[in-house]
């Protein structure tokens, strides 16, 4: 991977204009093939078979408002238990990653994959930063927990070490799944399909949305995420 240089506390230090080139960087580590042609990046299966992480699917909160979690080292995990309406702390081995099973079933399929990325984001750039604040016994050793309803732009106004790992992982994990280096292509596939759709061509449905949600499916991400990506890089006004 890139040669990191740290902010304090071992921070990985990055600019906006880098998280493509990052993203680039852990496809060609992970998988080539994506930055060569357009297709779904196989997320889950990196996370499982190349970065060797366990995926356990757990109740993270009451109401949806953390979609994943990584933990660096053993320890206990909160978790929130529906049967019994409460939470509670159940052993976890280092390298899991914990994944609220409501991400795909009260919201979808792309929202999941995107967690995934998030936490593999975490697991590459940040677990050094985890494992040797564990060893200084000043911070447990589970990343920052994804919230739910965070934009991938979104900054706070103070930063904390926890802030600035957020947001590099907010911004990659999207760039990961549609890297820059496809997606024209891919935007150019489905535009020439929706020149061939009739119900685009009968005005039932309208070519941008139709467009987005096409592309959406395409890369196996959320539609707003997708409208994101293609306005980011001039692909949509």
């Amino acid at each position: 991977m890139v040669n990191d240089v740290f902010l304090s506390n071992l921070v990985p230090h990055m600019y906006k204009s880098e998280f493509d080139d990052r993203a680039a960087d852990f496809l060609s580590h992970y998988c080539k093939e994506a930055l060569e042609k357009p297709m779904p990046v196989p997320i889950e299966d990196i996370a499982r078979h190349q970065l060797h992480m366990a995926i356990l699917e757990v109740h993270l909160s009451e109401d949806l408002s953390i979609l994943g979690q990584t933990c660096f080292t053993d320890g206990l995990a909160e978790i929130y238990d529906p049967e019994n309406d409460e939470y509670r702390g159940i052993p976890i081995k280092g390298g899991t990653m914990l994944i609220d099973p409501d991400t795909f079933l009260k919201r979808n399929f792309g929202t999941k994959r995107n967690t995934i990325a998030h936490e593999c984001v975490h697991w590459v750039y940040h677990r050094r930063y985890y494992i040797a604040a564990n060893r200084l016994g000043n911070k447990q050793s589970i990343a920052y927990r994804e919230p739910a309803g965070i934009g991938y732009d979104t900054l706070p106004k103070k930063w904390s070490d926890e802030d600035w790992m957020e947001w590099q992982a907010n911004n990659i994990a999207p760039r990961i799944l549609m890297p820059k280096q496809t997606v024209g292509k891919a935007f150019q596939i489905v535009l020439d399909r929706s020149k061939e759709n009739s119900f685009v061509s009968a005005g039932l449905v309208s070519k941008g949305k139709w467009v987005i949600e096409q592309f959406a499916g395409f890369y196996q991400v959320s539609k707003h995420s997708a409208a994101i990506r293609l306005q980011e890089l001039g692909y949509l006004s």
